[in-house]
């Protein structure tokens, strides 16, 4: 609903500028570059806002068709409400200089490359606190050594020194190395009479090791400095002093304690992979790689810290966490010219990823299925959906579900413990991540005389969300809007009204459970009940095209006709809205968009 109105006024402005040098007089192969850069932005706002009057009906004269309306609310205006203000800047500048070094002596080739960089990056964020506003600061420096013999046999060294502000003291600069090696065979004189058949033949290893210095929140990247915060009003922490103990001040608390020891999370990737191209010429190629990347030194909440220890509230952090995570990534690759006038190229991909974690900082949980340990950093968790109440009987001979009022038609849950109470103790994995396990698309492009015509697919599996049973709220300062009808005035879905539960739909296993203009929050838990498979294939692009030529009497090359479309359909076993928007079936979906082009070649 239109509530007032917005206005605002964004800047960007971005400048580099480069410089080469070829230093092939010094020696051969040898060339620096140097580049410095810098942008800001900036956004000003201006807000206004009322509150409307709204009304319900309170008669309806069926003869006359007139309504009557009374007004349910008090606080609404007819006038604007003062503007509010908003400003947020933030600026970068980056400084990089870079040496290259590429040699060839008979059948060894080498190279070499150096790269120094300096960045920096500034905000200011509008109501935030001061830690948001500090500069964010990185210096390194990352080289490479590259050899290879006779375009058969491929090595590689690199490394990356970084630093970054985040960090302190022997933390605040890692050293990450790498290395690779590969084989052609396929260019081994053994081959020859195998190349009519296999074309290219090449396996390479690499592994290597990747800093991120990325863990945390802007307010809390200084680990290694302690917090303070002012609390007013607090009899535990003011102090007073005088004759009388008249003079009385409000006081101070520690809200974070300094760790030195927070550093870089480390990820050790390993890579073994196998290029193919098949038959003469190889219009086949074949591309596989199994992956492996085991991260260390995760950033992570301490949750198994005791009471005892005298902390308290105040939360502590650590390098605690390790995960593993491998799959694999495959692609296929055809183009094959069969007559100047037919001709095909096609593409698939193939990506299956896992991962788990190896070490998470938990409590010692009295259930071992409550534990993160060994599960995948995207599973989720949520409470055993049974069905919904027969009737208010049935809830007062059930386990407690103190939510509120639990009434008939509300969402009934398994006591996974057999404890009699359903509580954070009955929270269960269940359905696969939020983020897809396995990603794939396919495509083809084909010609014949003048006529062409494209398109592609892409999909993914293995991914679950869960829908959004709650109305409009604030979450992490972002206002979200999930799918109940008439809390706040919202309407109802056609799904939602269609597919509720009622007293004169009494359906155990409604779509939706019991009707309320207030929130329940015994059917807002995350559970099995609002859990979907958010599995798809979409036709993302298609294209047909005619090409006119032997025109150069009208001054044109060619001239081609095409018509496009993107996102014409989705086949998916969530049939609510489109799944790639997750739990909302409220937010903006996908457009379905129709282009007719024209292209001129001169």
């Amino acid at each position: 609903m239109v509530k007032g109105y917005e206005s605002r006024d964004e800047t960007t402005v971005t400048a580099q500028a480069t410089v080469m040098q070829d230093l092939g007089f010094i020696t051969e192969g040898l060339k620096v570059q140097a580049k410095v850069s810098a942008g800001t932005w900036s956004k000003y706002g201006m807000t206004r806002t009322y509150t409307p009057f709204f009304y319900d009906v309170e008669s309806y004269d069926i003869v006359t068709d007139k309504y009557r309306l009374y007004r349910i609310n008090n606080n609404g205006s007819t006038s604007l409400n003062p503007a509010v203000a908003t400003r947020n800047t933030s600026s970068n500048y980056y400084v990089e200089a870079r040496a290259n070094w590429d040699r060839t002596f008979g059948l060894h080739s080498v190279g070499a490359m150096t790269v120094f960089m300096l960045q920096e990056n500034l905000f200011s964020v509008d109501g935030g606190s001061l830690p948001k506003t500090l500069p964010e600061r990185n210096v390194g420096n990352s080289g490479r050594l590259t050899y290879d013999y006779d375009d058969r046999y491929f090595a590689e060294f690199g490394y990356g020194y970084n630093g970054s502000e985040k960090f302190t003291g022997s933390k605040r600069f890692g050293f990450f190395p790498s290395i690779g090696a590969g084989w052609l065979i396929s260019n081994e004189a053994f081959w020859a009479s195998a190349k009519d058949y296999v074309d290219l033949l090449k396996l390479k290893f690499t592994w290597g090791q990747v800093g991120n210095d990325n863990i945390s929140a802007r307010d809390k990247r200084f680990q290694f400095l302690s917090k303070l915060a002012y609390v007013p009003n607090d009899a535990q922490r003011n102090y007073m002093f005088g004759q009388l103990m008249s003079n009385k001040y409000d006081g101070y608390t520690i809200s974070g304690f300094a760790n030195n020891n927070i550093g870089w999370e480390v990820s050790d990737k390993y890579n073994i992979g196998v290029e193919l191209g098949l038959l003469q010429g190889g219009p086949l190629k074949l591309q596989v790689d199994v992956f492996q990347d085991n991260r260390r030194n995760i950033f992570m909440r301490r949750t198994d810290i005791p009471a005892t220890t005298g902390f308290g509230d105040i939360e502590m952090w650590g390098n605690v966490g390790e995960m593993e995570s491998k799959g694999i990534d495959a692609s296929i690759d055809y183009q094959k010219f069969f007559t100047n006038d037919f001709w095909l190229t096609g593409r698939a991909n193939f990506t299956y990823a896992v991962n788990k974690y190896i070490e998470f900082d938990e409590p010692d949980y009295e259930y071992d299925y409550l534990y993160r340990k060994g599960r995948s950093a995207g599973v989720q968790w949520g409470y055993v959906a049974e069905r919904l109440f027969v009737d208010d009987a049935e809830v007062a001979q059930s386990p407690a579900q103190n939510w509120g009022v639990v009434q008939a038609g509300d969402i009934k849950y398994k006591d996974v413990n057999g404890d009699g109470r359903i509580n954070q103790n009955d929270q269960v994995a269940m359905g696969f991540p939020t983020t897809p396990e396995i990603q794939y698309g396919f495509g083809l492009s084909g010609g014949f005389k003048k006529f062409d015509l494209s398109f592609f697919f892409q999909g993914n599996a293995r991914v679950s969300f869960f829908i959004d049973p709650r109305g409009e709220y604030t979450e992490g300062g972002t206002t979200k809007h999930g799918i109940a009808p008439f809390i706040n005035r919202r309407n109802a879905l056609a799904m939602v009204t269609r597919g509720a539960w009622t007293e004169t739909n009494p359906d155990v296993h409604a779509f939706w459970p019991r009707l309320s203009t207030e929130p329940i929050v015994n059917n807002t838990q995350l559970s099995s009940w609002w859990l979907r498979d958010g599995s798809f294939l979409r036709l993302k692009t298609v294209e047909a095209g005619y090409s006119f030529d032997n025109i150069k009497r009208l001054g044109v090359e060619n001239i081609r006709v095409y018509f496009s479309a993107e996102n014409l359909f989705v086949i998916s076993p969530f049939k609510q809205w489109d799944p790639e928007m997750g739990g909302s079936g409220m937010g903006y979906p996908l457009n379905r968009r129709f282009n007719v082009g024209l292209q001129l070649s001169f």
